[in-house]
């Protein structure tokens, strides 16, 4: 009687089929978390909160149809992990239109889209699973939108300290900076004394 621990080919031959179907059940089960994952949203919504609250105008049309200057905090709706931002608020349906920024779970991606007129149908503007292009997408459509006329950057309370963090970035820089010098020149004097004994 053969010993019961042997590897018989026949046993070989199970286990490699076993292999096999395990390591499709395992890619099956990846697949289907990656499908199921929440996308992130959170820095998307942070940043416009944060600019929502800001003195910062956009060029829209108003209800009389006519182009009107509005502060983006009335622009702005968010709810839900939907946010729109109203570039159209005409009392002529046909005319209102907002883009619309969501994370769709079941393409694992943010969707950036138009939506314009009367039971329109959303055109893609744009998408992308990192949030970080959806908010450099949002950054260019804002850009070509502001009203220079009533937006002052000087009157952003955001800017003021972002430019108080710059100015202090700056000034720790060149404090390490001159630090070094100092360092530098200390190694210098001391080369020049070991060389004169």
């Amino acid at each position: 009687m053969k010993d019961a621990n042997q590897i018989t080919p026949a046993v070989k031959y199970f286990f490699k089929q076993l292999e096999k179907r395990s390591d499709m059940l395992k890619r099956e089960r990846e697949r289907q978390e990656l499908a199921t994952r929440e996308v992130p949203f959170e820095e998307v919504e942070s940043f416009i909160r944060r600019i929502k609250t800001q003195n910062i105008f956009i060029h829209t049309v108003g209800l009389s149809g006519r182009p009107e200057s509005t502060i983006l905090a009335k622009a702005i709706f968010s709810m839900n992990k939907v946010v729109r931002i109203y570039y159209s608020t005409s009392f002529d349906e046909s005319d209102g239109g907002f883009i619309r920024i969501e994370p769709r779970h079941d393409l694992q991606t943010i969707i950036v889209e138009r939506v314009h007129g009367m039971r329109a149908k959303p055109e893609v503007l744009y998408q992308s699973y990192d949030e970080c292009h959806v908010i450099r997408f949002l950054v260019r459509w804002l850009l070509r939108r502001i009203d220079w006329q009533k937006t002052h950057l000087h009157n952003l309370e955001l800017y003021k300290v972002y430019s108080e963090q710059e100015r202090q970035v700056a000034m720790e820089k060149l404090a390490a900076e001159e630090a070094e010098k100092q360092e530098q020149q200390k190694e210098q004097a001391k080369q020049k004394l070991k060389t004169k004994f």
